[in-house]
């Protein structure tokens, strides 16, 4: 099948919470969106019903469709997923550049890759950068490398900003590992300064010294550790992909490995049966940071064993 020059239908799998805001702003940039839900949460549905989306009932279906398959899932599936599609692909005998953008390692990448060998397809590594494109107005950065990208990059300024790093499969995947250790790293760092302060009884006395000589971080920690819970299942494993990243290079995996575990933590607490749509913001923090102690048990030991 000969590749079109022009993208007109992307397929998002999967349209969670920022699968959903990419296919929101995609189709507000022209763009015809699909997916397929096969085997996927009722939160999924509702949130591809909330943007629209064109569902195929089938991932041979959605190859047919698409010009362009945008795979943005928890990082822990991302290989399973490629070999899906890629057997899809052999199915429909037909090939649309595969671009993947969830959060795994430069060598969890190359795993990904691999599933596509010896079809025609183009794969490129990508990371995104920023909230969803919707709340983003548009600015969310889309970071992609690979042999060609030439089909991505038609959607620069279409819902995102794309910046390309290169022919290198692992830039791409490298430059959100970097970027992701200094946010979400530090936010689990604060998440666990704050439990500390709780269970030294230094809570009060630590925020009214943050508040004065810190208090941007107080403003984080005020904002981040309520919602860490909500997105913990996800971030446990971008973590460790971190972690790995690390020490592929020769330098300390161990900060980010103490990071996975405070999502663990964040993990076991009530909050993380919420979601994004549920969660309420009338929680006092010293009640959220007791579920994170309660969440230690009584040895406090932080780690599910």
């Amino acid at each position: 099948m000969t590749k079109p020059k022009q993208v007109n239908t992307i397929a998002i799998l999967m349209p969670g919470d920022m699968g959903h805001g990419c296919a929101l702003a995609f189709q507000q940039n022209g763009f015809r969106v699909v997916t397929c839900l096969t085997g996927r949460s009722q939160r999924t549905q509702n949130l591809a019903k909330k943007a629209g989306l064109e569902v195929t009932p089938s991932l041979s279906v959605l190859v047919e469709k698409a010009d362009l398959i945008l795979s943005i899932l928890p990082p822990e599936y991302a290989v399973e997923q490629a070999i899906h599609v890629a057997a899809a692909m052999k199915a429909a005998n037909t090939f649309p550049d595969y671009v993947d953008c969830n959060a795994i390692s430069p060598a969890t990448a190359k795993k990904v890759a691999a599933a596509f060998d010896g079809l025609t397809t183009n794969f490129v590594d990508a990371g995104i950068i920023g909230l969803n494109p919707v709340k983003e107005e548009g600015l969310t950065r889309l970071y992609v490398s690979g042999a060609e990208t030439t089909l991505v990059h038609q959607l620069n300024a279409r819902g995102m900003i794309v910046r390309d790093l290169g022919p290198e499969i692992g830039r791409a995947s490298a430059m959100k590992m970097v970027y992701a250790s200094s946010t979400k790293g530090a936010f689990s760092l604060f998440a666990a300064v704050a439990v500390m302060a709780e269970l030294t009884g230094l809570r009060e006395e630590l925020f009214q010294e943050l508040s004065e000589s810190q208090p941007n971080t107080l403003a984080t920690i005020k904002r981040m550790v309520p919602r860490i819970p909500l997105d913990a299942h996800r971030w446990i494993f971008e973590m460790a992909e971190i972690a790995s990243t690390f020490e592929s290079f020769g330098v300390t995996p161990h900060f980010h490995k103490g990071a996975a575990d405070i999502m663990q933590l964040a993990n076991r607490t009530p909050l993380a049966a919420e979601t994004r749509e549920t969660a309420g913001d009338d929680l006092a923090l010293p009640d959220i940071l007791q579920h994170y102690v309660d969440a230690m048990g009584h040895n406090g030991n932080q780690t599910k064993k």
